[in-house]
Parts: C-alpha cells; structure tokens; sequence
C-alpha cells in the first residue's frame, strides 16, 4: 500500500484523525465493517487506483513491512513513522497488516506452524522491516509476541533490513528527557523478556509460545538476541534521529 493509499484513507476517514483513533479502533469501526461477508481485506478496495498527482498505484508489491502495536494513534505514530519513511523512500509500499490482512475472517482462525512459515517467508521476500518504537523510554512493541517474533525473525536473517523509528513527537519528548537526564537513554534499554511478553488475543498465546520454544530456540535465546540486536539498532536509530533534529548540539 503506498503512501498515497495511507492519505486517501484518511481523507475518507476524517474521523481518524479527529477522534485520534487508535489502530484497534479503526479495525472495530471502519475496517471489519466496510469488509464484511466480502471476504477480502481492506487493501483490496483500492486496486486498480491511482494517486492523481503522481500517477502511483495504490497497490503493489509490499517493499516495506511494518511493526507496530494496535494501541498506538493511527496519525499521530504509525503515519508519522510511514510519512516519515516515505520522505526518504518515495517508491516504497507498506505491507500494513490492517489493511493486508482479511480481518473479519482472520480473527476466526487459529494460529498454526504454517502460519508463522508464510510469514516469515513473506517478511524474507519484502526485505526490510519498519519497527515503529513509542513512547520512546518503554515502547510498546517490546512488549508485545508478535512484535518480538518480527524482531527475532530479522535479526537471524542478514538479507532482512531492520529500520527502527519513533514518531516526531517522540523524538522531541526524548530530546527533552535526554537534556534533563542523559541516563534515561540506559534506563530506557532494560533486558527484553519474551515470555513476559502479551498478545491482544489470550488464545493466540500459547501458539506463539510454542512457536518461540520450537522455531526460536526458546526464549533465553530470543532474549539473548533481541536484547543484542536491537539495542545496538536502537542507539544507532537514536543517534541518527537526533542528529537529523538538531538536537545534538543541545546535550
């Protein structure tokens, strides 16, 4: 989905950014219902449009795959991230499971091993994963088992980029907190515990524990690999996005 898709949605959907929906929100209000008994996901809706002004297509192949936690706000996290990315990479398409996903007969489905082999498959034939990290000191997607499988996922996979980003707002908010204490940057990178981690449906726990302990290693060797890599990207991200902000003069 490009990003020109993301902005005809909201232009259909003021309410989003009005209301300041939430992603979980906009699949009970907007998604599920403008999909139901269709049996296709939302994306599907834009084929064959085009952006008028730059003459994209709505839909292609996804180039980007993105991380992310429901409970985020919809404009004010997750779009920012994606206008963000977007700025830089003009020709990327998001693979946004909201809109990727047939929602209305996904949540009727079990997870099964074959499950996690396709998505790991399609995340290896994107090439890179957006990790959208907020708020900046205690993010939300390190808590999360879906996103720590993403995670893990690329970090054993070397032809899978990992990009990590934190919205506008949250890189003024860890200026600030950096100016006033430079050891929040240390506090905010405590050890990662996978099996401590949530899931928004409780059924879907056991499932992906159970793929941790078969296709992870366990979750000594998740936590052993998540806490390497990402906090090593996480620093860098952190460095890169206050440099880019000007904020570095200012610690």
């Amino acid at each position: 989905m490009h990003i020109t898709a993301i902005r005809r949605f909201l232009a259909d959907h003021p309410e989003v950014e009005s209301d300041n929906l939430y992603t979980s929100q906009i699949n009970r209000q907007i998604v599920k219902p403008e999909t139901t008994g269709t049996g296709r996901p939302y994306i599907n809706l834009y084929d064959n449009i085009s952006d008028a002004d730059s003459g994209k297509p709505f839909v292609a192949p996804a180039t980007v795959y993105i991380s992310h936690a429901w409970r985020y706000s919809f404009c004010e996290v997750v779009v920012d991230v994606m206008e963000q990315h977007a700025k830089d990479n003009p020709d990327s398409y998001f693979w946004f499971d909201l809109f990727t996903n047939d929602q209305n007969s996904l949540a009727a489905k079990e997870l099964r091993d074959d499950f996690f082999k396709i998505f790991m498959f399609t995340l290896k034939e994107i090439g890179e994963l957006l990790l959208i990290l907020s708020p900046w000191n205690d993010p939300i997607p390190l808590k999360s088992a879906w996103c720590l499988v993403d995670v893990s996922h690329v970090l054993r996979n070397p032809d899978i980029k990992l990009n990590i980003k934190l919205p506008q707002l949250e890189v003024e908010r860890m200026a600030a907190d950096l100016i006033q204490d430079k050891s929040s940057l240390v506090q905010a990178l405590s050890d990662i515990q996978a099996e401590k981690a949530v899931t928004m449906r409780e059924e879907d726990k056991a499932q992906i524990f159970g793929f941790i302990e078969k296709y992870e290693g366990g979750f000594a060797a998740l936590n052993q690999r998540v806490n390497g890599g990402l906090r090593e990207g996480y620093v860098k991200q952190f460095k890169q996005l206050m440099a880019e902000s000007h904020i570095m003069q200012k610690l």
